[in-house]
């Protein structure tokens, strides 16, 4: 059945009169050390699981899994999944075909130069396995900030960045065992946070990704070949000092994409819609403190066209390092309500 979009507008009124925990924002990981950079699947089990780094104070990292069994409500105590002398961080967490999970993260100690993607499986969630670094062709290290998306065929496509270089795309058929080597450009120059979704409708990609160092701008890309990306850049929020897209694909066929953007001396969490990948809407407000910065958001998709769950990471007071992962169980990111006003 097709909706009206003013059956949508009414619904989404009636999710406006909903009770404050409907869009209550809530603390996943309380405590010390610095919680950060969620990644945020839900189970065949209908379980939710959530990877994140925990950083020290010299900010090197080790990977933490929490479960929830009630929709996000409740949380297990965090547990060391990715722990050792060195540098773990930036996890992105896949459940595969059949049923097994794949979690991917950089890895490095001292320079920055030794920096390489890595791939770790479990069977049941709970336990990971390390099965070492990923081969995509490079000699010499510097690869960190792995995202990965599946696809309905079991393909994995996976986007990363080179330090203080270009952005790269490769696939996998095997699960991650294996990738091409082809070293596909996405985005020259110095591109950073490279994220990508998939439209599997009409095989339609959308990457965003940020360029710049203080502030930074986001751009966004679309093709129909993964292995072409020589369409000009859009420009996605350039205004100011916008970080940490992410885009994913919503139950209707449209596109979301999420990112921080600063506000004086914090940031805040807004989303664009497109349906085209091209052209996005005006700037929808996802949270908005002035006593918190909050980064690096994350959303899980439900059957919804209009709300995900949204999870991030949350610094309070600003300014103090001290990051917690923070969860809003609705976040509305359909078109006509609460648009912002910074483009």
């Amino acid at each position: 059945m097709i909706r009206s979009r003013a059956a949508t507008r009414i619904r989404l009124g009636l999710l406006l009169l909903a009770p404050a925990m409907a869009s209550a924002q809530t603390a996943v990981t309380s405590g010390a050390g610095i919680d950060y950079q969620p990644s945020i699947l839900r189970a065949a089990d209908s379980s939710l699981l959530l990877v994140f780094e925990r950083l020290d104070g010299s900010f090197s990292g080790d990977l933490y899994l929490t479960r929830s069994l009630d929709d996000g409500e409740s949380w297990s105590t965090p547990v060391a999944i990715e722990a050792t002398a060195a540098n773990e961080r930036h996890p992105a967490l896949l459940q595969l075909g059949d049923g097994s999970y794949a979690l991917f993260y950089l890895k490095g100690s001292g320079a920055a130069s030794s920096f390489r993607l890595h791939r770790a499986t479990s069977a049941d969630g709970i336990g990971f396995t390390e099965q070492g670094q990923l081969q995509l062709g490079w000699v010499t290290g510097g690869e960190v900030n792995p995202h990965l998306i599946r696809h309905p065929d079991g393909t994995l496509t996976l986007t990363y960045h080179r330090l203080s270089g270009s952005s790269y795309v490769a696939q996998s058929s095997d699960n991650g065992l294996s990738w091409d080597q082809l070293k596909t450009a996405i985005a020259a120059g110095n591109s950073q946070l490279p994220r990508i979704a998939f439209r599997p409708s009409d095989g339609r990609y959308l990457l965003t990704y940020q360029v710049g160092s203080s502030p930074l701008s986001m751009y966004a890309k679309t093709s129909t070949d993964v292995r072409d990306w020589s369409a000009a850049p859009i420009d996605f929020a350039v205004s100011g000092d916008n970080h940490d897209s992410l885009p994913v694909l919503m139950p209707d066929g449209a596109f979301v994409a999420f990112y921080i953007h600063a506000n004086g001396a914090q940031y805040d969490i807004y989303s664009r819609r497109s349906t085209d990948g091209m052209n996005f809407e005006s700037p929808l407000a996802q949270i908005e403190s002035a006593d918190a910065s909050d980064v690096q958001p994350h959303p899980l998709v439900g059957t919804s066209p209009d709300v995900v769950q949204l999870y991030w990471g949350r610094e309070s007071p600003v300014g103090s390092s001290a990051y917690d992962i923070y969860r809003k169980r609705e976040a509305i990111v359909a078109d006509g309500v609460f648009h912002g006003g910074f483009e």
